[in-house]
């Protein structure tokens, strides 16, 4: 069997792996790839991001075709996307090349084939349902118009918080703790998001030390985690309304780091079932990367659309 590159680039990291070759162990990690904007993070850097990772793997067998989840894609021209496919076939030599919405190999590793939604949930957020009436997205929109419920989302609350004890404004004295604990001094904190050269994945890494002190007791980071989790399942219960009719039976999951966090999950889980009570959630069968490995497989056969996925005609 012709092996397949799969390739999973989220914000904060980008993964790629062999898959159809005999060492299924045969992957690599590098640093995330920025959204596509046109402008400050254009095709060209994207690309480049994409190409270190794969050159991670060493040397490649012949590869018949590569499958990206790609973080941005909604934002990505087609002019953008073309070029990232020219530059991964010159770089691999891949006779075919499918992109999508990360949100879109969330979903093929989480259920596969099967129909249903899940919402993926790292430094941003995004939920993709394929239905009877076909593709549905929701939210993906950028930490600066969305991304609900996100490690980002998360991150930025609890720092809210902190800053808002430090000034005296009924914050979390836990929270200021951690984020200093993090950054350094109070001024470290400010210093280290303003002087990032990507704010949106530093403010997200402060998410998982909202959850720790959630899981100390701190009843405004329980909160924070609490409302995340409920947006989650109001970002899923809307894909649904749109690819699925009302008493259908349907499977949901997620994807991302977020959902590590019980009781964010459990908040999610609550919602959904008050909401969507012909839900069936499902853990992830597996995760974004082996869906990129279904994408590259199956791409061309899944129904198309260009909110979704793009593959050169």
């Amino acid at each position: 069997m012709t092996p397949a590159l799969a390739v999973d680039a989220g914000q904060t990291e980008i993964r790629v792996a062999l898959a159809g070759e005999r060492d299924p162990h045969r992957a690599a990690r590098a640093p995330g790839v920025l959204r596509i904007d046109g402008a400050a993070v254009g095709a060209d850097k994207v690309a480049g991001a994409l190409v270190a990772a794969v050159g991670e793997l060493g040397p490649l067998p012949a590869v018949e075709a590569i499958g990206v989840g790609l973080s941005g894609f909604e934002a990505a021209r087609d002019e953008d996307l073309r070029h990232v496919e020219e530059v991964l076939r010159a770089r691999v030599g891949a006779a075919r090349v499918t992109i999508a919405s990360d949100g879109v190999t969330s979903l093929l590793g989480a259920l596969g084939e099967r129909l249903g939604a899940v919402v993926a949930a790292g430094t941003g957020t995004v939920c993709v349902a394929r239905g009877p009436r076909g593709w549905a997205k929701v939210d993906g929109w950028g930490s600066l118009l969305g991304d609900a419920g996100s490690g980002f989302a998360i991150g930025r609350a609890g720092l809210d918080a902190a800053l808002r004890e430090l000034d005296g404004r009924r914050g979390s004295r836990a929270l200021l703790a951690a984020a200093e604990q993090r950054f350094g001094e109070p001024t470290g904190i400010v210093e280290a998001v303003h002087r990032s050269p990507a704010p949106t994945r530093t403010v997200a890494s402060f998410a998982q030390d909202v959850a720790q002190v959630a899981a100390e007791g701190d009843p405004l980071a329980r909160s924070i985690l609490e409302d995340a989790g409920r947006e989650l399942a109001l970002t899923a219960c809307a894909a649904l309304e749109r690819a699925f009719d009302r008493g259908e039976a349907v499977a949901v999951s997620y994807s991302g780091s977020v959902f590590a966090a019980g009781l964010l999950l459990d908040e999610f889980a609550r919602e959904l079932a008050s909401r969507r009570p012909d839900a069936q959630l499902l853990p992830p069968e597996a995760d974004a990367l082996a869906g990129a490995a279904l994408l590259a497989e199956r791409g061309q056969a899944l129904m198309q659309d260009r909110e979704m996925l793009w593959s050169a005609a």
